[in-house]
């Protein structure tokens, strides 16, 4: 049982001045640190009322409560409050189930409002807590949470029954792998070219494609120039005829901030030259209708416009994301489209799972137990933007071997950079380039 109980230690205290702060506890009465320091942070806000920050301490022993009598899937243990770190997205999408249930109270679950502003209160308790430097799992932006619920709320109502089947062997955070789960969140090539094409505005596509090949966070993409400057000079703008010989084998040193630290990125050649012939021109257009609206041309670091004209944002491309599916559904293509969601993360998931692939088949280690290969442990930390990912090559090892055993990681003749480009090359008839 996780504890709440509010103190007025912290009534005199100059920083507060505040009663009634939230302290918490585990089953022994220890202190669970982050969380009191949390609560602490939230009452320092002279703008929260008394309410206000009682709301937030109880949303969080709300959830901290929901690890303690929750199992681990897989496993005969619940999770526990003390555990929090080790929440990934899989556990914060079945607390996500979990408060959008239905019951005697709420027989149709409480309000989209009511659910999102528990499931904001949550995910800021986490980056309160990345900031401080508490490490911990949950990789998810605000944006992702208003997709995320649509899908909770859904299930939440069905209560669907899946059978549980683990992999033998465990996520990052230590949990064991699930099959069923693994799967939902890897995007198949099929489903990722019938995406594209249901993606009717050519600029989700170049997303798309730019993350399922090079990895990328949408806020690390976001900061792809027009025109690089500086570190940045290899991104030109090219017309046809004017690019330079090898720069599809070649590739762009691309310099950018991520989560408050400063990386880069070797950005592919092939990649940059399909930007500028595939959607260069229509940037070029649409940024005549952004200096309409706004009087001045678009900055050099808006190089993403919709057909309207405007900057895209991470809350427009999760949007246009959230809406492959149904449309997938209804289209052509319905029969042969297996995902029940698409999203930045399952590309990102995609491209780390072909990344690793590609790796071991050049080393003939498919399919043989994990060895720790420190070079490319490196590798994979540059590309995902992680600190350590030492158990995140194990679990893409154990989990690329899984799939080749499956038979799933498809039409592996063709390299990353060209199976990530594919459906937007079939369909701008650049197929010519395609090795």
């Amino acid at each position: 049982m996780c504890i709440l109980h509010f103190g007025n230690g912290l009534a005199s205290h100059s920083g507060y001045m505040r009663e009634r702060v939230g302290i918490y506890f585990d089953d022994n009465h220890n202190v669970l640190e982050a969380p009191t320091m949390w609560a602490m942070a939230v009452s320092k806000i002279r703008s929260r009322s008394d309410e206000t920050t009682r709301n937030y301490a109880n949303i969080l022993r709300r959830f901290l409560q929901w690890l303690d009598d929750s199992p681990i899937e897989g496993a005969e243990v619940v999770f526990g409050a003390q555990n929090w770190q080790l929440v990934d997205e899989d556990v914060f999408d079945a607390f996500l189930v979990h408060i959008a249930s239905p019951t005697d109270a709420l027989p149709d679950g409480p309000s989209h409002k009511t659910m999102y502003h528990i499931a904001a209160r949550v995910w800021s308790f986490y980056q309160w807590a990345e900031k401080q430097g508490y490490k911990h799992y949950l990789d998810i932006s605000r944006t992702d949470i208003r997709y995320m619920l649509k899908d909770q709320k859904l299930l939440a109502h069905i209560n669907p029954v899946v059978k549980v089947t683990t992999l033998g062997f465990n996520l990052p955070s230590g949990r064991p792998a699930m099959h069923q789960r693994e799967m939902q969140k890897f995007v198949r090539q099929t489903d990722y070219e019938i995406a594209l094409s249901v993606l009717n505005d050519p600029v989700y596509q170049i997303i798309a494609a730019i993350i399922r090949i090079t990895g990328l966070r949408p806020i690390d993409l976001f900061q792809l120039p027009y025109r690089g400057r500086n570190e940045n000079y290899g991104f030109i703008p090219y017309d046809e005829g004017e690019y330079p010989e090898g720069l599809d084998n070649g590739a762009i040193y691309y310099y950018f901030r991520s989560k408050g630290k400063w990386r880069s990125i070797d950005f592919p050649g092939k990649l940059w030259r399909v930007i500028c012939e595939y959607y260069l021109p229509l940037r070029r257009q649409r940024a005549k209708l952004y200096e309409a609206k706004h009087g001045i041309p678009p900055r050099n670091s808006d190089l993403f416009l919709s057909a309207r004209g405007d900057v895209v944002t991470h809350g427009m491309l999760g949007y246009n994301f959230s809406k492959v599916v149904s449309a997938a559904k209804n289209s052509e293509s319905a029969t042969d489209f297996k995902a029940i969601r698409f999203n930045a993360r399952m590309l990102r998931h995609t491209c780390a799972t072909y990344f690793v692939y590609e790796a071991l088949k050049a080393q003939n280690r498919l399919g043989r137990s994990f060895v720790y290969d420190a070079a490319l442990d490196e590798d994979l930390r540059k590309m995902l933007g992680h600190t350590d990912v030492r158990t995140t090559l194990e679990y893409y090892v154990h989990l690329v071997n899984r799939y080749v055993h499956d038979n799933l990681l498809t039409d592996l003749h063709r390299s990353r950079v060209d199976a990530g480009l594919s459906a937007i090359l079939d369909r701008h008839n650049y197929s010519e380039i395609v090795v």
